[in-house]
């Protein structure tokens, strides 16, 4: 007798789960962790070199990239522009990190 559609989620969500403690315990980064480092190490170093070779139209080559694929996505094109300018001005001119995961630090290791 084939399974119920809520028994099949129920599996689901467990399995997911079982694969999700497992990347953390094995401290495997994902998808969105790996975007998030790429992503500032894209704006840090393209704003220091565009700065560095005074060509500001270089960072907003950048900037106009990443819009555009926002709003192929179906993201208002003026609140992207404002968060991308937000997460910019955090990055470059506040000295911004990425959002840290201190569960993943050593035990010698203090948070902060």
């Amino acid at each position: 007798m084939p399974k119920s559609k809520a028994a099949r989620l129920r599996e689901q969500r467990t399995r997911q789960q079982e694969y999700r403690d497992e990347q953390k315990k094995l401290r495997r980064p994902g998808r969105d962790d790996i975007a998030r480092i790429a992503l500032q190490w894209l704006i840090v170093n393209t704003a220091r070199l565009a700065e560095r070779e005074g060509n500001t139209a270089r960072m907003n080559k950048v900037e106009e990239a990443i819009l555009e694929k926002l709003v192929e996505q179906g993201f208002d094109p003026a609140a992207s522009d404002r968060a991308l300018g937000d997460l910019i001005d955090r990055y470059v001119d506040g000295g911004w990190d990425f959002r840290r995961k201190p569960h993943l630090l050593g035990s010698d290791q203090t948070p902060y």
